[in-house]
């Protein structure tokens, strides 16, 4: 039975009703749940979850909805409770001394109560988050706009004019920054350095920084832009911003560059500015495939590890490395049968699934094992993002409830042509408090379904991150996980185990 309760012109932001709708998800006896604003989109996600009824249906793009199934009907009150009370948590918030207040509800009420403030953070419906990054750069913010579904008119509008008033405008889509030292959204706590990061990648972000905390080093900076900065239409308006900003930097010795494969013209256009700066700049421009050269003062590198540490190098830190020494998985490839040939990466990060799937398949090929990677879980070589909007359309992104990637786990498991799983655990700000403990159980239930299956897992953070490094790295190797130093090196261990494999079979 699936109930629907809605609550007439109430607005929350969508990643508190995301985590909501993962705490209700836990309470025993309910099944499907989602609880969301009224808009279109999501109203289409209830019907394609089954939780659709004619109230959601004229449920407006003001009204919250409360929708779950659930065969017990005593369980309704629970789930009610448990939704008033964690808004009740959201809408106040510690003051001095412990004293409580109400949130703002709007941008002009928030100012008027804090009028030193120069950054917002704006999470609202799409719909919305272009009219509401407007305002906030009117008001002379600075913008951290985590809202997609913002069109490239719109954005190419808010970078241009937040660039002639000298102001930031991270986004849209923009998940991760940290700014003095101050992680927004998704972020580690990372120390104080010299390098300066700009990044159109969240993910890319938080593991470039990780692995510079970790051998020593510290930023300045680290700026995301949004993952389309460097496409055709927005011509990597913000990249260039920053880019200038942290060289007027004093405290930024070293500049380092964060994308995707970018549009070629506007690749060409930040590296003429990257020559021109008069700072060291180190650029990671994944899957970016012309030719380049360094030059006296920029250095490509292909990778997200290659990039934290030739900007740990060019700060003079020489990471302490030890020889990477793969010949384990010689042992693990013996185990494995005839059809176990197929490596399935399951990503919560995007730009992690992407370092992975480019090392992976240039390891293979240097070893003429290369294998054609296949983006469905039917075939092959497989690297799914799964916190791609195919998968989290009216659903938690999987850093804030991993419970989509935790039942691929057990899906491929069963798979007989699975050799090895990879998995990605971010901690940090803004992601669950405990993401190795949730994935516990699925990971029992794949060794036990497919015992010779290897299970390959990194995690991304520090141990200053709440959720604790060493502590989640604890619980997957109890599981009998294989823990790599990196999200490079977990790509490496599969593409060695699939090369020893095949030749062994050959």
């Amino acid at each position: 039975m699936s109930y629907a309760i809605i609550k007439n012109n109430t607005y929350y932001d969508s990643v508190t009703l995301m985590v909501i709708t993962s705490e209700i998800t836990k309470i025993p006896g309910v099944g499907e749940a989602s609880v969301c604003m009224g808009t279109e989109l999501n109203k289409e996600m209830l019907v394609a979850s089954g939780l659709s009824n004619p109230d959601t249906e004229n449920a407006t793009t003001n009204d919250l909805i409360i929708a779950f199934e659930t065969n017990d009907s005593s369980v309704k009150d629970d789930v009610l409770k448990t939704v008033d009370e964690l808004l009740k948590k959201k809408k106040h918030s510690s003051g001095a001394g412990g004293a409580t207040f109400a949130a703002p509800i709007s941008l002009k009420t928030g100012l008027s109560e804090e009028p030193d403030t120069n950054l917002a953070i704006i999470s609202v419906p799409g719909r919305y988050a272009f009219i509401e990054a407007q305002k906030a750069l009117l008001s002379g913010l600075n913008v951290m706009l985590f809202s997609d579904n913002v069109s490239l008119e719109e954005e190419k509008l808010l970078k241009t004019y937040a660039v002639k008033k000298g102001l930031l405008m991270m986004g849209p889509d923009c998940g991760t920054s940290i700014i003095n030292n101050k992680g927004l959204c998704f972020a580690n706590e990372i120390r104080k350095g010299n390098i300066g990061i700009v990044g159109a990648t969240g993910t890319g972000i938080q593991e470039v920084t990780v692995l510079i905390d970790q051998f020593g080093g510290g930023i300045t900076q680290a700026i995301g832009v949004g993952g389309r900065d460097l496409s055709s239409e927005i011509g990597g308006i913000m990249m260039l911003n920053v880019l200038e900003s942290l060289e007027n930097d004093k405290e930024t010795e070293i500049i380092l560059l964060l994308s995707k494969q970018p549009s070629q013209s506007v690749a060409d256009k930040i590296i003429t500015a990257a020559e021109n700066c008069g700072k060291t700049v180190v650029i990671c421009f994944m899957g970016y495939s012309e030719a380049v050269t360094n030059s006296k003062n920029v250095f490509f590198v292909p990778t997200l590890e290659e990039a934290a540490m030739k900007a740990l190098e060019l700060t003079g830190i020489k990471p302490d490395m030890k020889p990477e020494d793969l010949s384990f998985s010689e042992d693990l490839a013996k185990k494995l049968s005839s059809e176990q040939k197929y490596v399935k990466g399951l990503f919560c990060g995007g730009t992690l699934c992407s370092e992975a799937k480019y090392i992976f398949n240039n390891y293979l090929a240097e070893t003429s094992n290369g294998k054609a990677i296949d983006d469905t879980l039917t075939k092959g070589h497989t690297f799914l993002d799964l916190g791609d909007d195919k998968y989290t359309m009216g659903k938690p992104h999987p850093m804030i409830d991993p419970t989509i990637r935790n039942g691929k786990i057990a899906e491929e498991a069963k798979n007989k042509e699975t050799a090895a799983i990879i998995l990605d655990f971010v901690i940090g700000h803004g992601a669950h408090d405990d993401p190795a403990s949730v994935a516990l159980k699925s990971i029992q239930e794949a060794k036990a379904a497919s015992p010779n299956m290897v299970i390959i897992a990194y995690v991304c953070g520090t141990e200053k991150d709440f959720q604790g490094l060493q502590k989640q790295k604890d619980i997957l190797t109890s599981a009998g996980v294989i823990i790599a130093d990196s999200n490079a090196q977990a790509a490496r261990i599969a593409a060695e185990v699939i090369r020893r494999k095949n030749y062994e079979f050959k």
